[in-house]
């Protein structure tokens, strides 16, 4: 049986992270991801991408994740909302509140290899691939997780990291609450004969959001969201009729445009795990919370996950507190719940704002988006917002 503080299963985006900031902590991890070791250091982009906000930048920055990661990434610097082809926007200029731009897409593959290098390399964190958990048994004193080889490993907590469908949170008996919105995000990646000089936009639908996201060299990352019926129409065109229906919603501001690589289809819904903690246990990511892209905040929230938790579990080790004990993990509980519930709430009724043809609704929404345009500071706010500076923000998320 092999002892150690804690036990984190899922070494993607959030799971890695976690466990390099708990090793400069001085607290020790065992990874347990269930992919080989070639498939998650691949950067071979497969279409998904993440924006990464300015607080989460610095969080990657602060457990020395992010230069690795950079050459990969590009910022974005202005951030255009449209309803539909009319005139109501609203423009978001990161140059009115700072230098810093709001944040950064890259593609998930490179983002992940700089993570899991870093956690290989950390010392006090133990990477293990091809890692299948069969048994989880909580016990008042400790986890313990036993793995398909045999092997058993014992810790003071665990932490599930392993996305949405998250296999230990099933393990474990945690329920889930999902709303499906009946829409189906289409993913892809272009390439465009003009510069995007930064800019992210996101032009909104009766049927869902339409965002064009910036990527090096001349490309950007598409977040086309569809009826689920409809998004299967569309991806069974053929190449050129598919660009067609991208120009119609992209527009000339990028010249003409080709694709790059595949198409993806992720079809949407809200979940929201029905507790964030349990006996010895504590979920974060995506295996708590998954929310609608529509703002791009879905990987952000699961790094205020890692820098609040990181955070308590510091304090509690310099205490000489339990790691695992309810009293922790309810600091834990109470810190996040609030953040993921107004961030789910928020992004949901975003979602049914605009995916909304009502003329009602329509000229309330085209109002209130000149309304914003025209306010300065309600314009500041929400760009601190995009940027992951607004709320409790833990210490790694600051400078």
């Amino acid at each position: 049986m092999l002892k150690t503080e804690i036990i984190i299963i899922g070494g993607g985006l959030v799971g890695s992270a976690l466990a390099i900031a708990l090793a400069q902590v001085g607290i020790h991890s065992i990874v347990l991801e269930r992919e080989p070791q070639e498939k998650a250091f691949s950067t071979i982009e497969d279409g998904r991408s993440s924006a990464i906000s300015l607080a989460s930048i610095r969080l990657l920055k602060n457990i020395g994740a992010w230069e690795a990661a950079e050459p990969a990434a590009e910022a974005i610097r202005d951030i255009l909302v449209l309803d539909g082809y009319s005139s109501a926007r609203v423009h978001y200029d990161h140059k009115t509140i700072g230098n810093d731009p709001f944040g950064y897409i890259i593609p998930n593959p490179a983002l992940r290899s700089s993570l899991l290098k870093k956690a290989q390399a950390q010392a006090g964190v133990d990477l293990r691939f091809c890692a299948n958990v069969v048994a989880i048994k909580q016990e008042a004193a400790q986890v313990t997780v036993e793995l398909a080889d045999g092997e058993i490993l014992q810790a003071a907590l665990l932490v599930a990291a392993d996305g949405r469908g998250s296999k230990t949170r099933e393990m474990l008996g945690i329920g889930r609450k999902i709303i499906d919105y009946d829409q189906t995000a289409i993913v892809c990646t272009i390439k465009h004969e003009l510069p995007h000089h930064g800019i992210a936009l996101e032009r909104f639908f009766p049927v869902g959001p339409f965002a064009v996201l910036p990527l090096t060299h001349n490309r950007s990352s598409l977040v086309w969201t569809e009826k689920t019926q409809m998004s299967k129409e569309m991806l069974a065109l053929d190449d050129a009729s598919f660009i067609e229906e991208i120009s119609l919603r992209v527009g000339d501001w990028l010249g003409k445009i080709e694709l790059d690589g595949a198409r993806y289809a992720y079809p949407l819904n809200l979940l929201t795990a029905e507790r964030y903690i349990d006996q010895r246990v504590a979920l974060v990511g995506d295996a708590a919370h998954g929310i609608h892209p529509i703002a791009g905040q879905g990987v952000n929230l699961g790094y205020r996950d890692v820098a609040a938790l990181v955070q308590i579990l510091a304090e509690a080790k310099r205490t000489g507190q339990d790691l695992g004990s309810q009293l922790v993990l309810e600091h834990y509980r109470r810190w996040r719940r609030f953040d993921v519930v107004s961030m789910s709430g928020v992004m949901d009724g975003l979602n049914r704002l605009f995916s909304n043809n009502l003329m009602p609704v329509k000229l309330a929404r085209r109002f209130g988006l000149h309304a914003v345009e025209k306010m300065p500071l309600l314009k500041g706010f929400f760009m601190r917002h995009a940027m992951g500076m607004v709320g409790d923000v833990p210490d790694l998320m600051k400078q």
